[in-house]
């Protein structure tokens, strides 16, 4: 091999070699200061200006970023933040090779497109004060707003803290970050103010309070207690029953009747999914309103003393009422059944061209019941429309009843075939309550009205068969019924978080009542319980026998008794916690409290929150957001690092420095003018390129030269 050939194979390698040890040459370049201007550091930067070199590019950032004539101007109006990303950026849109970092370091790495060096400047003592109102307070609770106190270095201060909870001043020695809590009862919108002073000079913050939202309460039939509720700060809307049932508590003072049809069980899905249920002793609610038939499990409190009463049901199944007639006929039926006590007496007679007992009167208890359920499901429809002997039949039945009150009800669809006379004349003698029902345009309607005038009880029109159920219902109520007592009645107050400070003044009316063994009593007259409450499935539920319209009118704290009542059932339902702990560079987020699929919106994304336990939500955010739970959404704000959180800023910028090629300076560095680093790996891997090029060719030629 000619000796040229093997001198440039040797120098391909060579020049490879050094290609792989990226050696760099030490040049002059364009170099931007990035000089902190923040609160927190401009200080120290300003003191150091005039050390700094006359000849480079100067960028000032805080908040925003804003070109320098020179390292000795000043700008005071860049914000309190510290973004450095923007002055990163700012610095590469001006073609600079390289950047020089002067600051405290009181901000999160961030990485650095251009290589960069960094100078440290110790951050100012200060003592920074912000406030953070709750999350999501509610009129009439108490709240806290936390008083957040950062500081860079220990630093001791006078704290003076001033709103409705009267004046906070102490002092306090802040080493890092301090959190106190400021409490006071939120009736209306409030402002807090703080403010940190010491020998570094004085901080402040203000933040109002505005009730997130009011407890919302519906209450059906019961002016009284709704005029109480808004003196205590709830929403409250008087009807109508609509469902879905959104309301934090739903007080009733009316009747099953009065209510749309579906109510019983819709307040009873209400109550086992966590809502607060009260009833109230109103002319045509609680007993009167036949609630203790309709929700016999929920109710906490049953009539004392009950004298049974007793009702016999006429019922047509002649051939008219085949079908859907009869159908809801037993429907109806049936619901009397369920409506009775076990200390009344129910039956039935079934007429068509005949009649028969069906069932004759018996006690309601719980195997009555389902006999009758049975029996009344047998039912068939055929024949003609013969009254008199189904209605003497009954009127016999109920001659050896032992009970005071006894009536009968005759339901049918058509026209009587047998004289009409005689069976007036028995309703008119034989001292019952005669109700009747005519169902549909063919039914007899005046005879039937005659006969309840006649009997002394009610007349009903239905116009068709779906009106029956309801019907029944309210004649069972008005047999059924149990009036209420009028007089002076102390009250005694059992020991309760409810009861406790209020002295109660006697009640003006109050119906008797018994509490079941499942409910805790709270307000007692003698043996007759005036006020009961408990739980069921999630949710709880209160009764009062008495009518606020005519008792407690004069009783001052009895605004203040019924609202503590109604926030307390409803507590179970309502309560929603949140708690923020600092976590990193973020926040945790926590929130406690019924909460279906819980979520926060930071920064246009959705972070959902994940359960860790029973009614427990978690969530790991670095901005402040919004939590989305259902029609709810509340805003959060966030305890974030700010201007003055305590950090490591020399480490922050070492990091920062050794991530991009650069390092942390001294202030002597600052003399030396820095340079730019030219990579030489290009031009090595160029030239050993040409060599080896040049090899080929040579050795190509010799190759040629030396064939014969």
């Amino acid at each position: 091999m000619p000796r040229g050939v093997l001198l440039l194979r040797v120098s391909v390698i060579l020049l490879l070699l050094l290609a792989f040890l990226d050696p760099r040459l030490p040049l002059r370049g364009r170099v931007a200061y990035l000089l902190d201007f923040s609160p927190s550091a401009r200080e120290g930067v300003f003191a150091l200006a005039p050390r700094l070199p006359k000849d480079g590019v100067y960028l000032a950032f805080a908040g925003e970023v804003a070109r320098l004539p020179s390292p000795l101007a000043r700008r005071l109006d860049l914000g309190e933040g510290t973004d450095v990303r923007r002055a990163l950026e700012a610095a590469l849109r001006l073609g600079v090779d390289r950047v020089v970092l002067v600051s405290d370091g009181l901000f999160p790495p961030v990485p650095s497109p251009l290589p960069l060096d960094a100078l440290y400047v110790p951050p100012k003592p200060f003592v920074a004060v912000s406030l953070l109102p709750p999350p999501f307070p509610l009129l009439g609770e108490t709240v806290g707003v936390r008083v957040v106190l950062e500081a860079p270095v220990p630093a001791a201060a006078r704290l003076l803290v001033e709103g409705p909870g009267g004046v906070w001043e102490r002092e306090v020695r802040v080493e890092g970050v301090r959190v106190l809590t400021y409490t006071f009862p939120l009736w209306e919108r409030a402002e807090v103010r703080a403010e940190a002073e010491g020998p570094w000079g004085r901080s402040e913050a203000r933040v109002g309070v505005v009730p997130a939202d009011q407890a919302r309460a519906l209450v059906l039939g019961d002016p009284a207690l709704a005029r109480r509720l808004r003196a205590q700060g709830f929403q409250v809307s008087e009807g109508p029953f609509r469902l879905p049932l959104e309301a934090d508590l739903v007080a009733v003072g009316l009747g099953v009747l009065d209510l749309p049809e579906g109510a019983p069980e819709a307040l009873r899905d209400y109550l086992r999914r966590g809502g607060g249920l009260l009833f109230t002793a109103t002319p045509r609610g609680l007993f009167f309103g036949g609630w203790d038939r309709a929700l016999p499990d929920e109710l906490p409190l049953k009539p004392l003393g009950r004298q049974g009463a007793a009702l016999v049901l006429v019922l047509d199944t002649s051939g008219s009422m085949e079908g859907e007639k009869l159908a809801l006929a037993v429907a109806a039926a049936l619901e009397l059944v369920k409506s009775a006590a076990p200390e009344d007496y129910l039956g039935v007679v079934v007429f068509a061209s005949g009649h028969r007992v069906l069932f004759p009167p018996r006690p309601m208890t719980d195997r009555a019941k389902k006999e009758a359920e049975s029996l009344l499901l047998s039912l068939r429809a055929g024949g003609g429309t013969v009254l008199g002997g189904a209605f003497r039949e009954a009127v016999r039945l109920l001659e050896g009843v032992p009970v005071g009150r006894k009536g009968v009800l005759v339901l049918t669809d058509g026209l009587l075939s047998d004289p009409k006379e005689p069976i007036l004349a028995l309703a008119e003698r034989a001292g019952l309550e005669v109700s009747a029902i005519a169902l549909g345009a063919d039914a007899d309607a005046p005879f039937l009205e005659d006969l309840a005038t006649r009997g002394g009880g009610r007349f009903y029109r239905a116009a068709t068969a779906r009106e029956l159920p309801r019907l029944f219902l309210r004649e069972g109520q008005e047999v059924f019924g149990k009036g209420a007592v009028e007089g002076r009645f102390p009250l005694e107050a059992l020991p309760h978080p409810l009861t406790e400070g209020f002295a109660f003044p006697p009640l003006s009316v109050l119906l008797p009542a018994r509490a079941e063994p499942w409910a805790e009593v709270l307000l007692k007259s003698g043996e007759r319980v005036v006020l009961a409450v408990g739980e069921r499935g999630e949710g709880r539920v209160a009764a009062l026998a008495t009518d606020l319209s005519r008792s407690w009118r004069d009783f001052e704290e009895a605004s203040a008794f019924l609202g503590g009542l109604a926030r307390y059932l409803m507590g179970v339902g309502r309560v929603l916690a949140l708690h923020t702990y600092p976590e990193g560079e973020g926040v945790r987020v926590v929130a406690l409290g019924r909460l279906e699929a819980p979520r926060l919106l930071v920064e246009g994304m959705e972070v959902p929150m994940v359960p860790t336990g029973a009614l427990r939500f978690e969530a790991h955010v670095e901005a402040p957001g919004v939590l989305l739970d259902g029609k709810r959404r509340i805003p959060l704000a966030l305890p974030l690092p700010g201007e003055w959180t305590p950090r490591d800023g020399e480490a922050t910028l070492r990091a920062m420095a050794e991530a991009s090629g650069g390092r942390l300076l001294g202030a002597e560095d600052l003399a030396l003018p820095p340079k730019r680093p030219l990579p030489l790996r290009p031009y090595l891997l160029l030239a050993a390129l040409l060599l080896f090029l040049l090899e080929r060719v040579w050795e190509a030629r010799v190759s040629r030269a030396t064939l014969p």
